[in-house]
C-alpha cells in the first residue's frame, strides 16, 4: 500500500489484494515489484489505508462495486497452509460473489437468447479482466457456436465497456470511484505526489 496513490486502478488492486491476503505472511512490498520507498505503507498503516479505500468503494451502488471487484481483485487466493493435498490456491470468494452479481445483472440483456450462464460468466470475466480468449476457444469450452459467442460478446461489451462515444457501466464505476478517492485525498495528481 502507498501513502498517496497517483493511480486509482493501483489503489483498488492493492486494497482488494490486501483484503484477501491479509492473513497470509506475504509482504506488501511485493505488490509494487520495487524496493520499499518512503511512500510504501506496511503493517497497520497499510490496513488503515486499505480501510479508507474500502470505505470509499462501499459508497458505490452494489453493481458498481461488483464491476470494480471483478476488474481489480485477484481471482484466486494463495493458500499458505502447505498441506499435502492443497493446490496452493483457492478461488477468491469476494471475486466469485461479485462475478455472480454482475452476471445476474446482465440477464435482462439476453431475454431474446437461450440462457447460457456458463458463457455469460466466461464473457463477463474476460471483458472485465481484459483476458484474451478467442471465440472458437470460448465456444468449445462453453458448448456453443462461435457466432453465439460473438453476439453475446457484442451485447456485453456495449453494456459494460461502452462504445467510443458512450461509456459503459465499468467506465461510470471507474469515474465515480476516482472522484471519491480524489476527494478523500487518497489518489492525488502526479505533481501533488512529487511535492509531498
Amino acid at each position: 500500500m502507498k501513502s498517496p496513490y497517483t493511480d486509482t486502478a493501483q489503489a483498488l488492486r492493492d486494497t482488494l489484494r490486501l483484503t484477501v491476503e491479509r492473513s497470509a505472511a506475504s509482504s506488501l512490498a511485493t505488490l509494487h515489484q520495487q524496493a520499499i520507498g518512503e511512500t510504501v505503507l506496511l503493517g497497520e498503516a497499510a490496513c488503515v489505508q486499505a480501510t479508507r479505500i474500502r470505505r470509499q468503494l462501499e459508497q458505490l451502488p452494489p453493481l458498481q462495486q461488483a464491476l470494480l471487484t471483478v476488474s481489480y481483485a485477484p481471482r484466486e487466493v494463495v493458500c499458505c497452509r502447505r498441506r499435502r493435498r492443497c493446490a496452493g490456491h483457492y478461488p477468491n470468494p469476494e471475486w466469485a460473489h461479485a462475478l455472480a452479481l454482475v452476471v445476474a445483472h446482465t440477464a435482462p440483456l439476453f431475454i431474446a437468447h437461450s440462457p447460457n450462464l456458463r458463457l455469460r460468466q466466461a464473457l463477463v470475466a474476460n471483458l472485465l479482466t481484459h483476458t484474451h480468449e478467442t471465440a472458437v476457444e470460448l465456444a468449445a469450452r462453453c458448448g456453443v457456436h462461435r457466432i453465439t459467442v460473438a453476439n453475446h460478446t457484442a451485447i456485453l461489451s456495449h453494456a459494460m465497456i461502452g462504445t467510443r462515444t458512450k461509456g459503459g457501466a465499468l467506465n461510470h464505476a471507474s469515474e465515480r470511484i476516482d472522484t471519491l478517492l480524489r476527494d478523500a485525498s487518497i489518489v492525488v495528481s502526479a505533481d501533488d505526489a512529487q511535492a509531498a
